[in-house]
């Protein structure tokens, strides 16, 4: 408040003194006229025989009319001024209170225009709401991750901590059936670790790509021979429509997508067909992933791709991942600069579609 102050007080004082400059130099301006122009260089016709005054200098009355008019008009300049400074400061003032609670800890602070703000100061209060509403979507965005973050390491990690505090009670006796049990732990949390480095690099832009030109239907291929034996055991059978189409892609991570993308599967759909195509349009390379398993519920199709989510409320059941799989898909696919979409298939089931750019022939 105490820079809104300074500010208005220099906005009246400006004001009133440009006011104060501009009468001065009107009424020397006057004088300068009469004495050197109007009587001692032109004189208009029928002027000739006025005699010629004693002195220029203002005479009393004058001198009353020049400081009446000048009150007048610096009074008027001063409550112009007084206005404007009020319309100018008031939006000012309220995104430097709303910035002050919003560093304080409060992100649900908003500036609030008024009716007379002026277009810019309006604009102002605007974008500082809008960035106020990033902020405080972040910082919820946050606190969501951290807590399941933490719910997702909490399992494997109570089942290392029982197994091993076994171990050393000597409740446990250590086997390979049960040492199995601990890697299976283990991997899951190193890739929990991984999807999570993963999504952090490409939300930041540093996700780092090696490109090169493969054939997509090629790559495809491969993860299908090494996938087809595990996602037959859990009543999965693939059928694959593989057209050759060149990309400039990371062959390691479209293998990844389709990977995790048929686990999605596996977890989810099994037991059901899933047929899997790679086709070209005229811009893009279509990966194709379409499966007849029970679908998603209404609207799904637009969050399933959110870190976390899953369409069961429940984050304990056996089949459940960390639910960061098709997060990370989305990620790699607007990596190489296209996107991973979700619809619905017919007469059910979902179909997972990766767009990339493809070389032009």
């Amino acid at each position: 408040m105490k820079s809104a102050k300074s500010l208005n007080r220099q906005l009246v004082v400006s004001m009133a003194g440009v006011t104060g400059l501009a009468l001065i130099i009107m009424c020397a301006g006057s004088f300068l006229f009469y004495e050197l122009v109007f009587f001692r260089f032109w004189a208009p016709e029928g002027f000739e025989g006025i005699p010629e005054p004693d002195s220029y200098w203002p005479t009393t009355p004058e001198w009353t009319a020049f400081l009446v008019l000048w009150a007048i008009g610096l009074g008027g300049a001063i409550v112009a001024a007084m206005r404007f400074a009020r319309r100018l400061i008031h939006p000012l003032d309220a995104v430097a209170t709303a910035a002050r609670r919003i560093a304080a800890g409060d992100l649900g602070a908003r500036a609030m225009p008024t009716k007379a703000s002026f277009a810019e100061t309006r604009q102002l209060i605007e974008d500082f709401n809008h960035m106020a509403g990033q902020l405080s979507r972040a910082e919820t965005e946050m606190r969501a991750w951290h807590a399941a973050i933490a719910h997702e390491l909490r399992t494997p990690l109570t089942i290392l901590r029982g197994q091993i505090q076994g171990y050393v009670d000597g409740v446990f006796i250590p086997d390979p059936p049960s040492l199995q049990v601990l890697l299976v732990q283990v991997e899951g949390l190193s890739r929990i670790v991984d999807d999570l480095k993963i999504l952090t690099l490409a939300q930041n832009g540093r996700l780092e790509l090696r490109l090169e030109t493969i054939d997509l239907a090629g790559e495809v291929a491969s993860v299908v021979a090494i996938t087809k034996p595990m996602l037959q055991q859990a009543g999965v059978s693939i059928h694959a429509d593989l057209g050759s189409v060149m990309i400039h892609g990371d062959g390691a991570r479209i293998r990844q997508v389709l990977t995790a993308l048929l686990e999605n599967v596996r977890r989810y759909a099994a037991p059901c067909e899933v047929r899997i195509e790679t086709r070209a349009t005229r811009d893009h390379a279509i990966l194709r992933v379409c499966d007849h398993g029970p679908g998603l519920p209404d609207g799904a199709e637009k969050i399933i791709f959110d870190p976390f989510w899953r369409s069961d409320a429940s984050r304990s059941r056996e089949s459940g991942g960390s639910g960061l799989g098709l997060a990370v898909v989305q990620a790699i696919a607007q990596a190489h600069g296209g996107v991973a979409v979700a619809m619905a298939s017919e007469p059910q089931g979902v179909t997972f579609e990766i767009r990339l750019p493809k070389i032009a022939p």
